[in-house]
């Protein structure tokens, strides 16, 4: 029931993320020309590549030590120290980066795209520090309301200097930086007195860093696993190549993603209070009941993705579509396997503080998958780099469970698993047997194959009970009538 409330207040997030990332492909597919489209997705895969490496540990220690800080009532010194490395951090890594920028040795257009995205980054951590602190915090409204605010506006002040202005690819970064600096003026004044009267403690950042650091190094490994072969496909095939691939890339992993990051958003504030004011085995039922709503949710998801391909090609620009929609089935099951990595399995390295060892195990499936992409790519194109990618996902994924476990005593639900891959199957072979071999794929088929595939799959899933779902369902039902009751009492 609170994971039920909780996924609810964080929805507003969830919408946001789903306006924008397929307005992003929708909308910028069609605006952009494709080599200006591939231009857009390695600055994003590169300002993500940045971010990671400089700021992403101090935002893992915010997440991780805001709990701690509340109960030990040194919130100030502790937000006061991690925004002082934010801001000195961020302050010298804009001045060594733009000029670093300038002097490579790449094109104009790429540079001044490159260069608004960076700068954007070096921005990006103020916000989300705040942003950390209200989810560990459990200060639920203020976070939905600020990141949505931001992300909408961003986003739509990007596509309005994408087509009002000559500024092309690098309009939706501005359009990031302004809407930045907006939440900011907004939020900004609310962290400020929770920092007031702390001070900057060298031990503090320290420690901080410790512990952040190798998470970051892990995350940056994750993420090489995830996009470097962009940068390949770039070198092997140009711009346009890597735009195609980017468009397929994104409308399959990012809608996955964009699941993960809800359900993760609502566990992994709860499971952390858990395991800092009452120990590991209060946090393990929370983790063993989070990963059965993971793969009961996302399961699904992917194998949709998968089976309605061709039919969501309309989303993307026809310039870039057909092979967009080649690689998606593929990149489902990707996502489907570096989801569960990131937002269940690298959990385990958090709450044992072991988050060194992390490092080591994503460093063979990125070696792994960068050999196959070098082999793979110049011989089957888009689809080779795919094929690196769920080859390098597979090793992580067992490296990861393997080494998690033996320093938190990570659950998997093993009969959940059976059960939800059985229900899966079903709704697969029904979408299949449909009788659409007349229809053109396009939005109608699309529905179609949703409805009836998201039907059976439930039914499925009640017949067998998959991840106790009858309970689930049935206390949801008993929810909505309460209110309706209460609201019925109250007129």
């Amino acid at each position: 029931m609170k994971m039920g409330r909780t996924l609810l207040a964080y929805l507003p997030v969830n919408l946001a993320n789903v306006l924008v990332s397929f307005g992003t492909i929708v909308v910028l597919t069609r605006l952009l020309e494709p080599a200006e489209w591939g231009r857009y997705g390695i600055a994003i895969v590169t300002m993500q590549f940045v971010h990671m490496g400089l700021f992403t540990w101090m935002e893992a220690a915010m997440a991780r030590y805001q709990a701690r800080a509340e109960h030990d009532a040194d919130v100030n010194d502790h937000l006061r120290t991690l925004y002082g490395l934010a801001l000195g951090v961020g302050a010298v890594s804009f001045a060594v980066i733009m000029p670093l920028l300038w002097l490579l040795p790449i094109a104009g257009p790429m540079k001044t795209v490159l260069a608004f995205a960076l700068g954007s980054t070096c921005l990006q951590v103020m916000l989300n520090l705040g942003m950390e602190a209200h989810k560990a915090a459990h200060r639920i409204m203020r976070y939905s309301l600020t990141y949505s605010g931001q992300t909408v506006f961003s986003f739509s002040l990007g596509l309005l200097l994408v087509v009002l202005t000559p500024l092309r690819e690098a309009g939706p970064f501005i359009g990031i930086i302004i809407g930045l600096a907006v939440a900011l003026c907004w939020d900004g004044p609310f962290m400020l007195k929770r920092l007031r009267g702390g001070r900057f403690e060298p031990a503090r950042a320290k420690r901080y860093a410790v512990y952040g650091l190798p998470i970051c190094i892990s995350l940056l490994l994750s993420y090489a696993l995830n996009s470097a072969d962009m940068y390949i496909i770039l070198a092997v095939m140009g711009e346009g190549a890597a735009g195609e691939y980017n468009a397929g890339y994104n409308l399959a992993n990012r809608s996955l993603e964009i699941i993960f990051i809800w359900l993760s958003m609502a566990v992994l504030p709860s499971a952390i209070t858990a395991l800092e004011k009452q120990g590991v085995e209060e946090s393990r039922p929370i983790m063993r009941d989070y990963g059965a709503t993971l793969l009961w949710i996302v399961m699904p998801a992917a194998v949709g993705i998968a089976l309605v391909a061709k039919d969501a090609g309309f989303i993307v620009g026809e310039d870039i579509r057909d092979n967009a929609v080649m690689v998606m089935p593929w990149i489902a099951f990707a996502g489907l396997i570096n989801g569960l990595i990131t937002y269940y399995v690298q959990r385990a390295f958090m709450f044992s503080g072991q988050t060194h060892e992390f490092i080591w195990v994503m460093v063979p499936p990125v070696i792994l998958n960068l050999a196959l992409n070098f082999m793979l790519v110049p011989e089957y194109g888009l689809l080779g780099a795919v094929w690196a990618t769920i080859a390098g996902y597979t090793v992580a994924f067992g490296l990861a469970v393997w080494t998690a476990r033996r320093h938190y005593p990570l659950p998997w639900p093993l009969r959940a698993s059976a059960e939800i891959a059985l229900s899966c199957g079903v709704m697969a072979v029904a979408v299949m047997a449909l009788p659409l071999g007349g229809m053109e794929p396009g939005i109608v088929t699309l529905l179609i194959k949703a409805a009836v595939g998201g039907a059976v799959y439930l039914l499925s899933c009640w017949a067998v009970n998959a991840a106790d779902c009858r309970s689930f369902i049935r206390n949801t039902l008993a929810r909505f009538r309460s209110r309706g009751a209460a609201l019925e009492a109250a007129e």
